[in-house]
């Protein structure tokens, strides 16, 4: 016996299946389309069309279905009006994905759409695949289109008429090649033949600002206003001194880190040799770095409803325009954070040549025993960000110096730069300071007993 999950999703594509031999061609709202077709559904000549494929993060990443050939980036057919309105037609592989993912691909800011029944079906799939809407709720509304209470139905000739003027949920039968239908529909089976990918649905979008492939570079030259940029002048008046809409470049404040590195006791150490408790010196070294603040501003746009006369007769034909409105700051606190650090002392070179020459000529055999180490041995480093900054603190204690003589104390870090939304924004660096400390050796001295008072043996 069958299943119950595998009949319902049996029941499921059977009815998508039958949607779409119901519903051949649909719309769905949509007040913009008198931009692209003429009444009898012909693309007007000032239309502009391009394929784009892109990366997109809604898309799965799958290596191994590129080594068959298949596409995993977001493909359309970007139709561009004058105006800056887009008609967007998606590949079926990427309308699945779109319908999966619809905030994020952009689906929701579609203003309308016209398509095949398989494309709403396809769509309907995608929603549930996408945990969007259940089973059921898309059995609901399958229901209802088949129906008629969601949809109603045009005549084929009159198809193109009825979403120009903004006649909501409408369908029509494909109806035959001189039929408005025909007309609208070759555009995506064209496409399909001629680059190889299955376009079922056309997306409108009132302004190219919006579409998720953004305002072709020729439009924006061409009509800056479709773009949201400031009109261009005519030709021979004088440009405006008025800039531009934009917000200012982003900024960087970085404060100078601070470092030390110094000895802490005792106030005379002793060679550990000399030192009955072996007491040794400490020393301590600190690295503290600020966070980088990264200032950046974000476009403020409102939506505007601008309408003007449709030259086919009936309601105008209105749109929303985005209108600059400013600014809105942003301050990012970005830690700097450190990936290496190093704390060492070094004898001098002038106490070397001390020891060997000066010391070593009265005392025969001195030699330098530990000219250079590293003071972590002595100690627990504590390397971490938090409350502004980021830092390297070490507190090396009991160091046995072993020669006497001045050390060059040093702590260095490595930082890795700072981020934000994964770009660098500032570049690692090597950060330090340095110090010194002294150690001392206790010498005897000899007397020359014929030059006392004290008789000779």
């Amino acid at each position: 016996m069958m299943p119950t999950r595998s009949r319902f999703f049996s029941l499921l594509l059977a009815i998508l299946v039958a949607v779409s031999l119901v519903a051949p061609v649909h719309a769905d709202e949509g007040t913009g389309w008198g931009e692209f077709f003429d009444a009898n559904g012909v693309l007007l000549p000032g239309v502009t069309q391009s394929e784009v494929s892109m990366p997109a993060d809604w898309m799965p990443s799958v290596d191994v279905l590129g080594l068959w050939g298949i596409n995993m980036q977001a493909t359309y057919n970007v139709y561009t009006a004058p105006d800056g309105s887009t008609a967007m037609t998606p590949s079926a592989s990427t309308l699945l994905f779109m319908a999966m993912n619809p905030q994020a691909s952009g689906l929701l800011n579609a203003n309308g759409q016209v398509g095949l029944g398989a494309g709403m079906a396809l769509q309907a799939f995608g929603s549930v695949a996408g945990g969007n809407i259940t089973g059921q709720q898309l059995l609901s509304n399958i229901f209802q289109q088949i129906g008629g209470a969601a949809m109603s139905q045009v005549d084929a000739n009159q198809f193109a008429d009825a979403i120009i003027n903004g006649n909501s949920s409408v369908w029509a039968f494909l109806g035959g090649q001189n039929s408005d239908t025909w007309h609208i529909f070759s555009q995506l089976m064209n496409s399909s033949w001629d680059q190889g990918n299955l376009y079922l649905v056309a997306m409108l979008y009132n302004s190219c600002t919006n579409a998720p492939t953004g305002c072709p570079p020729e439009l924006c030259q061409a009509n800056p206003v479709a773009c949201g940029l400031p009109a261009t002048p005519p030709p021979g008046t004088e440009p405006t001194a008025t800039p531009p809409p934009s917000c200012p470049a982003p900024s960087v404040t970085q404060k100078a880190p601070t470092s030390s590195i110094l000895p802490l006791a005792p106030n005379f150490p002793l060679v550990v040799g000399q030192d009955p408790e072996k007491r040794g010196a400490d020393v301590k070294a600190s690295v503290i770095i600020p966070n980088v603040i990264y200032t950046w501003h974000e476009p403020i746009y409102e939506n505007e409803l601008s309408c003007k006369t449709n030259p086919n007769g009936g309601a105008d034909i209105c749109k929303n325009v985005k209108v600059f409105r400013g600014c809105r700051a942003h301050k990012e606190s970005l830690p700097e954070q450190i990936t290496n650090a190093r704390t060492t002392a070094t004898l001098t070179d002038s106490s070397r040549d001390w020891i060997i020459r000066t010391l070593g000529a009265t005392w025969y055999g001195a030699y330098v025993h530990q000219g250079s180490f590293d003071l972590k041995r002595y100690g627990t480093p504590a390397i971490g960000c938090g409350g502004g900054s980021c830092s390297y603190n070490l507190s090396a204690l009991k160091i046995p110096f072993a020669d006497p003589g001045y050390f060059d104390l040093k702590v260095q870090v490595n930082t890795a730069g700072t981020f934000f939304n994964g770009i660098m924004i500032t570049k690692p660096r090597v950060l330090g300071g340095s110090g010194k400390i002294r150690t001392w050796v206790v010498l005897p001295t000899l007397i020359d007993a014929s030059t006392s008072s004290m008789p000779l043996p």
